[in-house]
């Protein structure tokens, strides 16, 4: 259960719970154990009602959501009131100190009822004003229309915002907005689900609902919130982040919402993702998005491979470091048989085998895989480059859409990269069984295109000392001056174009120069090197390579 943990010390004069009221929608506010409360902009749950030996009147103990803004662990003068979760979370404070509770009616009347659109306003004083023209009575007061204006502006009420308003219960939102389809009521202080089970039962038409930083016990058996679920029969979207759930808490709630094809449980304590029987709950899902979750092995995220329906999977901000299917290299999976969209932004995965593993889902057209540690060891053109090569299906990379030609490219550049490893793995069983783990697509690249010639194979260093990593290259402009220099085959295009300006550069030059790389093969023909933050290796410049420099 998630929420209010059991209080060690309840004295005799408290029976847990304490009037407030500070409400002021008609409701008896009461704190109990258990109940979420707000201090200034920090939140926290009542662990103990009552006094405190050596001080005067009654005290709550609070555990607080952020824990530096505690002093104990709920014991004062080795007295232990209540027990924290967290070391140092607790501290007393007095009744009077909380911020007013409000009901989610309250809360919607204060908010919508004191904005109108200016033009809606004019509109109506306008309308007034020609039925006082027509019936000759210009003095005539509107008894009644102000109410009526506003009932009518209530009932139109289709999407209701109430974030952080301090709400605690549901309050009669029936008679208020009963039209509202989509409810926001995140960081409010609910404390269990009954309050929301309540507002969900007051609006029929409700398909999305936001109940994001609240910390809400779930204190029902899977059968009761089955009975529940009625009161959710039309909602199609939740969104329960931020509110300190593990994987067994969203499977006991799913039992509420039989139709959802979209959850977002983002930033909570989802590590281990235990198997479902997703036949029963969440079986009509589409989008999940479990960002921010300390999930750290991809075994746990293939537990959702059942889900039939999966179109998005989100998971930026995890801590996956590797991804792996299965033994075959070359087979399509069946899990995630309708994968489209994958978000693994920001995640730990260090090696491309992970992407090319990505290569066996099905149907993935769209993949976001921004700033994992991978992708430090090559500039971000030519790693895109890698990932779409390696992924057959992809259609979008980080929003960019992948032509024909940069695919055509991409794959190209891959056989020249890898083509002479691959040869060398034909004739040792164990090489070509590591290869074709690391690069599951080859084959199916070399059926499609065929092995590029030797001379245009990047061929793989041997050694990773600095001196076996530069080339020497002659460069030479129109006028005969030639220079030869040493580089790092890994420097940018950028950097040689810079320093060829300084070494060629003459009065009446204007602007860069561009930098064409002699093909001696094909009989002094030369190729541009058109991308600048590409470096020298992608554009197979080697030892011995010559280039001419021309300015326009």
């Amino acid at each position: 259960m998630v929420g209010a943990m059991p209080v060690n010390l309840i004295p005799k004069f408290c029976n847990g719970t304490m009037d407030s009221h500070n409400g002021t929608d008609g409701e008896e506010f009461q704190v109990h154990i258990g109940s979420r409360i707000k201090c200034g902009d920090d939140f926290g749950t009542v662990k103990y009602i009552g006094e405190v030996q050596g001080y005067k009147g009654i005290w709550y103990g609070i555990e607080w959501d952020d824990p530096p803004r505690g002093k104990h662990d709920g014991s004062v003068d080795e007295i232990q009131y209540f027990k924290t979760s967290k070391p140092g979370a607790g501290s007393f404070i007095r009744p009077n100190k909380i911020s007013p509770f409000k009901t989610c009616a309250e809360a919607i009347r204060r908010y919508y009822g004191d904005r109108e659109d200016e033009t809606v306003a004019a509109h109506r004083r306008t309308i007034i004003n020609e039925w006082k023209r027509e019936m000759g009575a210009p003095f005539i007061e509107m008894v009644g229309f102000e109410k009526i204006h506003q009932k009518q502006k209530f009932d139109r009420l289709l999407e209701v915002c109430v974030h952080d308003q301090n709400i605690a219960k549901a309050g009669d939102v029936a008679s208020l907005c009963p039209n509202v389809r989509s409810l926001d009521v995140s960081r409010n202080l609910f404390s269990n689900w009954r309050e929301v089970i309540q507002l969900s039962a007051q609006l029929p038409d409700l398909t999305e609902l936001d109940v994001s930083k609240n910390r809400m016990a779930i204190d029902m058996p899977k059968e009761t919130l089955t009975q529940l679920s009625i009161n959710f029969a039309n909602l199609k979207k939740i969104n329960i982040s931020v509110c300190d759930y593990e994987w067994s808490d969203v499977m006991t709630l799913s039992y509420l919402w039989p139709n959802i094809n979209e959850l977002i449980a983002a930033f909570n304590r989802i590590r281990k993702i235990s198997v479902s029987d997703f036949t029963r709950t969440l079986n009509s899902l589409t989008i999940l998005r479990l960002d921010g979750n300390p999930i750290d092995s991809w075994y746990d995220v293939l537990k959702l491979g059942s889900l039939k329906d999966l179109k998005v999977l989100s998971l930026n901000d995890c801590f996956i470091e590797e991804i792996r299917f299965n033994d075959s290299p070359e087979d399509k999976v069946e899990v995630f048989e309708n994968l489209e969209v994958l978000f693994l932004n920001r995640n730990r995965i260090n090696d491309w085998q992970s992407v090319s593993e990505l290569g066996k889902l099905k149907r993935l057209k769209k993949l976001y895989f921004l700033k994992n540690p991978i992708q430090n060891t090559e500039d971000y053109d030519t790693g895109s480059q890698l990932i779409i090569a390696k992924i057959d299906t992809l259609q979008e990379l980080n929003g960019s859409i992948i032509t024909r030609d940069l695919r055509r490219g991409a794959e190209y550049d891959y056989l020249k990269r890898y083509g002479a490893e691959w040869k060398e793995a034909q004739n040792d069983m164990m090489k070509k069984l590591k290869f074709d783990t690391e690069h599951c697509r080859f084959d199916q690249l070399v059926n499609k295109y065929g092995i590029p010639e030797d001379s245009l194979l990047v061929k793989q260093p041997k050694s990773t000392t600095l001196t076996s990593q530069l080339i020497e290259v002659k460069l030479y402009d129109e006028n005969g001056k030639s220079v030869k220099k040493k580089f790092p085959k890994n420097m940018a295009v950028q950097k040689l174009v810079t320093l060829a300006q300084k070494l060629f550069s003459k009065p009446g030059h204007i602007g860069q120069p561009t930098l064409h790389l002699v093909d001696e093969q094909m009989n002094g023909a030369t190729h541009v090197l058109d991308n600048m933050m590409k470096d020298l290796a992608f554009f197979s410049v080697k030892n011995g390579s010559t280039i001419l420099v021309k300015f326009r």
